[in-house]
């Protein structure tokens, strides 16, 4: 599948495609040609959980189940990749709502971020609650879910983002410009995936351009922007930041009002800490 990538040059945003991010399916022996980040030398976490729609997932999404139109939808993202997938045990997961309910999936998927380098976010679908009378407050892993390096997901847990938040940054990923699997552009000496808690692109009246715009990098040797954008209109959570220096990212801040979840809901400021490779 070919990535649209966003760039500045002379103030004129110009698209460009690179053909080199191919979805591949998640196989151990080519994972493990990505660099470890400090992420995968931490116990693993669940870092969110995201209760992006509410009885409106829409009529594509028939593409994982029949059933899934009209379901609620609610990615969920871990420290470390999960394996195995897309398609993964839904019955791994419980969703707690704040009647006290256990609620499972009828599907969990790392589609559509399922592509080589991603995989840490699984998409839960089902009747997860309801925003107005009983909304979802948390997740929890009650099912063997194995992740990458021999790690296993179960027993973890977090407090779900209620639907009404707009979405934020919850990791992001540091890498040599060659070691991640995205054709970076000319110029590149290093890239950031950026990994929000639900797909996001930019409001109404904006564009990719000011989506570029909205972030901000600071490293070891002080604050960059990033000159380009990858991964955008893949309908996932992940967006590639390209930076021209090698000086190593540590935080990645994104400015408020410019991207919207499928819902609408706007961003507020963000900022999350960038875990490099080693």
């Amino acid at each position: 599948m070919k990535r649209n990538i966003i760039k500045t040059a002379s103030c004129i945003a110009t698209v460009f495609t690179i053909a080199g991010c191919a979805h591949t399916s998640n196989t151990v022996g080519i994972r493990q040609t990505i660099p470890k980040t400090n992420l995968d030398h931490e116990p693993p976490r669940l870092v969110s959980a995201f209760f992006g729609l509410d009885d409106a997932l829409p009529k594509m999404a028939a593409q994982f189940s029949a059933e899934a139109p009209g379901k609620d939808g609610m990615p969920v993202t871990f420290s470390r990749r999960v394996m195995d997938g897309p398609s993964v045990n839904p019955k791994a997961f419980t969703v707690k709502t704040r009647s006290g309910a256990l609620r499972q999936p009828i599907y969990a998927t790392t589609a559509p971020a399922s592509a080589l380098g991603k995989g840490h976010t699984v998409l839960l679908i089902g009747d997860l609650g309801s925003a107005q009378t009983d909304p979802p407050v948390s997740v929890e892993v009650t099912g063997d879910l194995p992740l990458e390096y021999g790690a296993n997901g179960k027993g973890l847990s977090v407090p779900v983002i209620p639907l009404a938040d707009g979405p934020t940054l919850v990791q992001a990923l540091g890498f040599k410009a060659g070691d991640f699997p995205c054709d970076p552009p000319a110029g590149a000496r290093q890239v950031v995936v950026a990994i929000w808690a639900g797909g996001v692109k930019p409001k109404r009246g904006a564009n990719d351009t000011a989506h570029l715009r909205g972030y901000r990098v600071a490293t070891s040797q002080g604050e960059v922007r990033p000159f380009a954008l990858g991964g955008l209109h893949d309908n996932d959570n992940y967006v590639f930041l390209f930076l021209a220096t090698d000086a190593p990212a540590e935080r990645v801040t994104f400015a408020p009002d410019i991207v919207v979840d499928p819902r609408g809901d706007v961003n507020p400021e963000t900022s999350v800490a960038v875990s490099q490779s080693r």
